[in-house]
């Protein structure tokens, strides 16, 4: 998906398949992780149908981080703010998620998934992070198994230091740093 060009007017792509399978993104406030999120996700929906990608959008700031992206015929759930029952609910979905690609590959025999893929993209890990454990827990848990299955975790932060833990880290190679505070960042 190309998401901008570099200093020689060539094309930046980003390819969670390759480069991923699932990436980091960090950046203080005004560094522009949710612009950079939403043209990521604009880019890959001009590039990609329906048919062959979707997206679950989390936003944990409030509603507003991907907007009128919530309209894509791309983006098959939104979850905002989340309430404890509504956490719990999230993660069902998603394991049943992960459940019917693994029993779809497994019925065909193939060693991977060939259907649509599925991006889950977080904007605001930290607050997830602290408010909502157990749904973070549950999205680690899914990256972990979801490599194979088409599933890819693009997560946002303002400061990488101290929420983005060991399992996570191990879990997303690719990462994108914007502006940051500190070089632990």
């Amino acid at each position: 998906t190309p998401v901008g060009v570099d200093e020689h007017g060539g094309v930046v792509d980003v390819d969670l398949a390759h480069d991923g399978p699932h990436a980091l993104v960090a950046g203080t406030t005004g560094a522009g992780k949710s612009e950079l999120l939403r043209t990521l996700l604009v880019s890959a929906a001009l590039h990609h149908s329906p048919e062959r990608l979707q997206f679950l959008l989390v936003d944990y700031k409030g509603g507003a981080a991907f907007g009128p992206l919530t309209d894509l015929p791309h983006t098959v759930g939104t979850i905002t703010d989340l309430s404890g029952p509504l956490a719990r609910r999230g993660l069902v979905s998603l394991r049943a998620e992960l459940r019917r690609r693994e029993e779809a590959v497994a019925s065909l025999g193939a060693d991977r998934w060939s259907g649509a893929a599925l991006w889950v993209v977080v904007d605001e890990l930290a607050t997830l992070v602290a408010e909502q454990p157990e749904f973070v827990d549950g999205l680690v848990d899914l990256a972990q198994r979801g490599r194979s299955l088409g599933i890819h975790l693009v997560l946002a932060t303002q400061r990488p230091a101290g929420v983005v833990t060991d399992a996570i880290r191990a879990n997303a190679t690719m990462r994108i740093a914007l502006r940051v505070a500190d070089e632990d960042d």
